[in-house]
């Protein structure tokens, strides 16, 4: 089965300054203040309804930390992740997000190797999230963060912890795009094993 979407893009309102993230020094920043930093200039920035956000990030946060720049826009709303591999300090800020009401519910969807490559943190995330996880063979890189008001699709090459390369993205809040994104990852979801 091949699974192909094609959506026309508009990329004329879209400078050069606001397709990528400029290198920072974050260094000693916690989670909170990493937000703060790439929710305004020279950073992200805001999202807006129906609209395609490209970035690069070289290293300045992770798929995570981008989950909550997002989730301090949209207000509380329920999360979907899709990623290869997953930190402590990552489940650690959900949790924490969860348990604050800003999160509303989530799931996760990760590779399978995960079990034996990264034990530890496997473990942590099932103690944390019971009934909250499943396993897949899975290299996708996808958040989905929804609520009445938006629905957000991030697709990308970074994973749920810190990597101190150049990575890619794109931020859509385009109803479709969530749409293609949440049947296909829901099915695996339901596929998958915890």
């Amino acid at each position: 089965m091949t699974l192909v979407s094609c959506l026309p893009i508009d990329f004329s309102e879209q400078t050069a300054s606001e397709l990528s993230v400029p290198s920072i020094d974050l260094s000693g920043c916690d989670d909170e203040q990493l937000v703060e930093r790439i929710s305004s200039p020279p950073g992200l920035g805001a999202l807006r309804q129906n609209s395609i956000k490209h970035y690069y990030s070289t290293g300045a946060f992770n798929l995570i930390q981008l989950v909550m720049y997002i989730l301090k826009q949209t207000g509380p709303a329920h999360v979907f992740l899709a990623t290869y591999s997953i930190s402590d300090r990552s489940i650690t800020a959900l949790k924490r997000h969860l348990d604050q009401g800003i999160i509303r519910s989530i799931r996760f969807l990760l590779d399978n190797r995960v079990r034996s490559i990264s034990p530890k943190p496997f473990d942590h995330l099932i103690t944390s999230f019971p009934d909250s996880v499943r396993c897949r063979a899975i290299h996708a890189k996808v958040a989905l963060i929804y609520n009445d008001q938006w629905q957000i699709s991030v697709v990308g090459s970074q994973n749920a912890t810190h990597n101190p390369k150049l990575e890619r993205g794109i931020i859509h809040s385009l109803p479709e795009v969530f749409e293609f994104d949440y049947k296909i990852l829901s099915d695996e979801f339901n596929s998958g094993t915890a």
